[in-house]
């Protein structure tokens, strides 16, 4: 049996969520969540690569904002064989996502990943395509080659600091 006081409570209880909820439904802006899903997703084990990839860009005059271009980026698995890393473009909104192989990933040292990370974001951010030329000795001369050129990669701590400047030039 509800008594007076039972009801103004109830009253008062119902009074108060309706108010927080509506409340809390005017604070959301239209335009915050469409900004939060369109905001480009990087998972955490590319995002240092990407942040390095800015850094290294910087070092060379080259204002680089990833989350601007509207980049994501993921590790999935790539059923195309002999493929580490994707960049594809969405023309009609313009949003570019990398994908790194999972199973390469998993593989790979730290150069390894960083490089397929810039190759890839060389396309996605800087529009590079392939560069198959090599040097005398049958080195690959950039960093963008296709891997199907027969020259001879080689990506060390030695040559990064050479690869990276024609990647940025």
């Amino acid at each position: 049996m509800l008594t007076s006081t039972t009801s103004k409570n109830i009253f008062f209880q119902n009074y108060i969520l309706i108010f927080v909820v509506s409340l809390g439904l005017s604070s959301c802006a239209k335009e915050d969540l469409t900004s939060v899903q369109n905001a480009p997703v990087v998972d955490n084990d590319l995002q240092s690569y990407f942040s390095l990839f800015e850094e290294e860009g910087k070092a060379r005059g080259i204002t680089v904002n990833l989350a601007a271009a509207n980049i994501s980026g993921k590790i999935v698995e790539i059923k195309q064989a002999n493929v580490a890393g994707q960049c594809s473009v969405n023309t009609g909104t313009d949003r570019r996502m990398l994908r790194i192989d999972a199973t390469y990933w998993a593989n790979a040292t730290a150069l390894e990943r960083e490089f397929v990370i810039f190759h890839e974001l060389g396309h996605c951010f800087l529009d590079r395509t392939h560069i198959d030329t090599k040097d005398v000795q049958g080195d690959c001369e950039s960093m963008m080659h296709s891997g199907i050129s027969g020259c001879q990669f080689r990506y060390t701590l030695a040559s990064r600091v050479a690869y990276l400047d024609e990647l940025f030039e």
